[in-house]
């Protein structure tokens, strides 16, 4: 199984994130149990508004997690 965080914060990397922190305590708890996990803020990538499978140039793709 595996676990993606998607960090909405507004600060940029590699501002503190109290949201981030937040979501470290849960996946610290998944990686006992086992489960890979990834964190990522959102922020940091470019992403485009929309509900469409392609926002237009320049909209970077969420990678996918690792596995």
């Amino acid at each position: 199984m595996q676990a993606v965080a998607l960090n909405c914060t507004l600060k940029r990397s590699p501002e503190r994130s109290n949201t981030e922190a937040l979501a470290r305590v849960v996946l610290e708890g998944l990686g006992n149990e086992g489960i890979d996990h990834e964190l990522l803020r959102v922020l940091d990538y470019d992403v485009h508004p929309g509900v469409s499978s392609d926002e237009g140039k320049g909209a970077a793709p969420i990678p996918a997690p690792p596995g």
